[in-house]
């Protein structure tokens, strides 16, 4: 029985509570810009809002991937959990700008420490073969949260209202912390912190970084716009984005999945990931820019589901790459630097879509910035 129950509390377990988290933060978080448009705020507020979501990270989650290096993962992720679902009840009571301001504060820290804990954990026990599986497996379950998340909360919002489906997020979240408590912990091992400094002071490391960062702002628009273009714009309700949503996360939890076979295959051969990498950056970074053509539920779908090829290209390659390039007990510190790098790029693209009038253009800003970044990328010829 051990020999089943290990792999499984070292890889299902961690990936189904990223499923868990992702699920229960999209059921409210794409529909909360309709939430606090109809509470009154404006469209730079829900963009401030929204932002403030990955920005209170960015102080922390370095330190946040540095402790997991040097304490104990697990409890780490377990606290992470808590404070989210002190968030979801949090959302629940707040009203002024400034109440939830301080709300999203809070969730941005609980997500961030369960996110980078979660994933350190899932890398130290990553080991030398089938990366790819392993890390599309674990991306591809949280992706699938992604789209069920909005799905079922689209369905709730049609017989109640948001105050109650936040009490629903909370009450789904909970079976999730008690599961965390089971997951397989890992000992730390000692080293100095300056040896992050020759991690990170590489070409490869600087490459991946920046492209991390322009994919990411595309992110942070579609955190702020998406749902409101599908509303506003193409006039869909509440339910019709959560089946938009949830076929975008289908369909990009299983194309994650898949891609972790293929970056296998091409792993295997003893070619580089770079190619994988540069097309997913411009698949996504095109169909962001096509999106201002389309004016339907299926255009849009069409167009996003091509988008999400993309993606699921650039977040396999890159989660390979990370593993390959930084050491397993060093693993939570880079992560983090990587995750603020992410983070950020999240934070500015959440700000310059509440910045840019309407809800296509930021999309076409975003998808022009990350196709603008590939060529640059390749003339420095990155070892990936």
């Amino acid at each position: 029985m051990k020999p089943l129950l290990d792999p499984a509390r070292k890889f299902g377990l961690p990936s189904l509570l990223f499923f868990g988290y992702m699920c229960t933060l999209w059921m409210v978080l794409a529909y909360i810009p309709i939430y606090l448009t109809d509470l009154g705020f404006s469209h730079l507020q829900i963009g401030i809002l929204i932002s403030v979501f990955p920005l209170s990270s960015l102080l922390l989650v370095i330190p946040f991937g540095i402790f997991s290096d040097k304490v104990s993962p697990k409890p780490l992720v377990s606290s992470g959990l808590a404070l989210f679902a002190l968030f979801l009840l949090g959302l629940r009571y707040g009203q002024g700008f400034w109440e939830i301001l301080l709300v999203f504060l809070l969730g941005g820290i609980g997500g961030s420490l369960f996110l980078i804990s979660c994933s350190s954990l899932y890398y130290k026990f990553l080991g030398e073969g089938d990366r790819g599986r392993k890390l599309g497996f674990f991306m591809g379950l949280g992706l699938l949260g992604y789209g069920l998340g909005p799905l079922s909360g689209g369905h709730l919002l049609e017989g109640s209202d948001m105050d109650s489906l936040l009490w629903i997020a909370f009450l789904v979240l909970l079976p999730f912390l008690g599961l965390s408590f089971l997951l397989k912990d890992v000992k730390p091992i000692e080293f100095e912190l300056v040896a992050y400094r020759g991690d990170i002071a590489r070409k490869e490391v600087i490459v991946l970084a920046a492209l991390t960062f322009l994919v990411a702002l595309h992110m942070g628009t579609e955190q702020t716009s998406f749902s409101l273009l599908l509303k506003k714009d193409i006039g869909l309700t509440e339910t019709s984005i959560g089946t938009m949503f949830c076929f975008i996360g289908i369909t990009i939890g299983g194309l994650t999945i898949i891609n972790g076979f293929v970056s296998d295959r091409v792993s295997g051969r003893g070619m580089g990931l770079s190619p994988l990498l540069y097309l997913g950056i411009f698949v996504s970074g095109l169909f962001n820019i096509v999106l201002m053509f389309a004016g339907t539920f299926g255009t849009v779908l069409m167009v996003r589901l091509l988008h999400v090829f993309g993606d699921s290209l650039f977040i396999v390659s890159q989660r390979v790459i990370i593993s390959k390039l930084f050491l397993t007990e060093r693993i939570g510190g880079n992560l983090g630097l990587m995750a603020t790098v992410h983070t950020l790029g999240i934070f500015v693209g959440a700000v310059i879509s509440g910045a840019i009038p309407g809800y296509i253009l930021p999309f076409v800003f975003a998808g022009s910035l990350a196709i603008a970044a590939i060529a640059p990328a390749m003339l420095t010829r990155p070892r990936f």
